[in-house]
């Protein structure tokens, strides 16, 4: 019977555009490439016949597929074929709600298979920096979201754009150039597994989200891996490498500026404090600075303050700056470093700004204003004289078998109007150092 079936499904595939069968689990309807005509009206009229008998699969077979906005329904499943390529639009008339995929208020919604989304860059003079287009998939309060195996390339906006969605997993997806790849804004309970990220810009990014985990991800972007705001993040197992292997359109620059920086806007009105980040069993390459975050005056991170943070088994190899930190005020920000490396980039290049605000240190590690910063099993290479680490108006430092490497041996700390300091072990150029308060 299935053999059948089979022959009938190839013999209508080369009769007309698109087939409905009607299968024990649902509905598939399976839908061929029309050379270079639209594909739009077909593509869409496939999700809304599934959505209309309940949901079910829309299927687009290996071939070039040329398309403006599609609109997903619930319970719709659209799949790629390996083979297959949906190419947008080069004019941003074709598109609606800024977006080539769109959904909103949905549940139960899936885009998968190893098919090709191109945004082809297309160019809205009236948007975002004057030529940003639609968004490649653009969900706005949708629930039960799988994104499987897609590559996204060109991507006129952001990637995958969520906001106020829930209960999204994200597995084996390749992001190719173009701006941010997923971008979350109050969303909660996300994953994303196996993905291979090459953007422009950022490479996951969002504020108010809660409930992530990132794991055994490639990260290469000429802006920042992770600008993010979130309460209850973990990333497990990833590699971040600079420079970008896409440029940063605007700023026409590939390199990554960090691994890590805060992200809170105050014109996004943000409600919740980022914390409970754990960060552990990454590499970082080539990278500007490890971890950025200024909630006095860096950009885009002054809407609500960050609280608390483990790093564990970091290996940072070729960076400028390891650590550049500056909490609010009332000091609730909280450090645990454990078993990790960071080593400075070859070269004379000095940072004394991080996206348009000052640095006020030149150490390999700067913070002030904090609660509790914790270091243990530690190295710290760095090769220009001077203080390598320096901490400023804090309630507890611990440092605790802490080994600093430069090319001379000048005393490595400074520690301003630290409440609590315990200074267990510290190593200079392998030898062990009599601390001096």
């Amino acid at each position: 019977m299935k053999i059948l079936i089979n022959i009938l499904v190839f013999l209508l595939l080369n009769s007309i555009n698109a087939v409905c069968i009607i299968l024990p689990e649902g509905k598939e309807i399976i839908i061929k490439p029309s050379g270079t005509e639209f594909s739009t009206k077909v593509i869409q009229k496939a999700i809304d016949d599934c959505a209309a008998s309940g949901g079910g699969i829309v299927r687009l077979t290996t071939g070039v597929y040329y398309s403006g906005t599609i609109n997903m329904r619930d319970n719709i499943t659209l799949q790629l074929d390996e083979g297959s390529y949906i190419t947008g639009s080069k004019e941003y008339s074709d598109y609606s709600n800024d977006a080539f995929i769109f959904g909103r208020d949905l549940k139960n919604i899936k885009i998968t298979g190893k098919g090709t989304i191109d945004g082809v860059d297309c160019k809205n003079t009236k948007g975002e920096e004057g030529f940003r287009g639609p968004h490649c998939i653009k969900l706005v309060n949708c629930s039960q979201i799988a994104i499987d195996g897609i590559t996204i390339k060109n991507s006129a906006n952001w990637a995958i754009n969520c906001r106020y969605c829930s209960f999204g997993i994200v597995t084996n997806v390749t992001i190719l150039g173009g701006h941010d790849g997923l971008h979350t804004r109050f969303c909660n309970n996300f994953k994303a597994k196996g993905c291979d990220f090459r953007t422009g810009d950022d490479s996951f990014a969002g504020n108010d989200n809660h409930d992530f985990e990132i794991s055994d991800c490639q990260i290469n972007t000429s802006c920042n891996g992770f600008r993010m705001g979130c309460m209850n993040l973990r990333v497990e197992r990833c590699r971040f490498w600079g420079p970008g292997e896409y440029r940063h359109i605007s700023q026409n620059r590939t390199n990554m500026l960090s691994a890590f920086v805060h992200f809170s806007p105050k014109d996004e009105n943000p409600k919740l404090i980022s914390g409970n980040w754990t960060i552990k069993e990454i590499t970082v390459e080539n990278v500007d600075n490890f971890f950025v975050y200024n909630f006095k005056d860096g950009l885009w991170q002054t809407g609500q303050p960050f609280s608390s943070v483990t790093f564990d088994k970091i290996k940072a190899t070729g960076i400028l700056k390891a650590f550049y930190i500056k909490g609010d005020t009332l000091r609730q920000f909280n450090m645990l470093l454990t078993n990790s490396e960071f080593s400075v980039r070859n070269s004379n290049e000095k940072k004394t700004s991080f996206e348009g605000a000052g640095l006020i240190s030149s150490e390999f590690f700067y913070v002030q204003d904090f609660n509790s910063v914790e270091l243990k099993n530690v190295v710290f290479s760095e090769n220009s004289p001077g203080k390598m680490l320096r901490a400023d108006s804090g309630n507890l430092l611990l440092i605790e078998n802490v080994s600093f490497d430069n090319n001379n041996n000048s005393y490595p700390l400074q520690l301003v109007g630290i409440k609590d300091q315990k200074i267990l072990k510290i190593l200079l150029n392998n030898k062990k150092l009599k601390y001096k308060p």
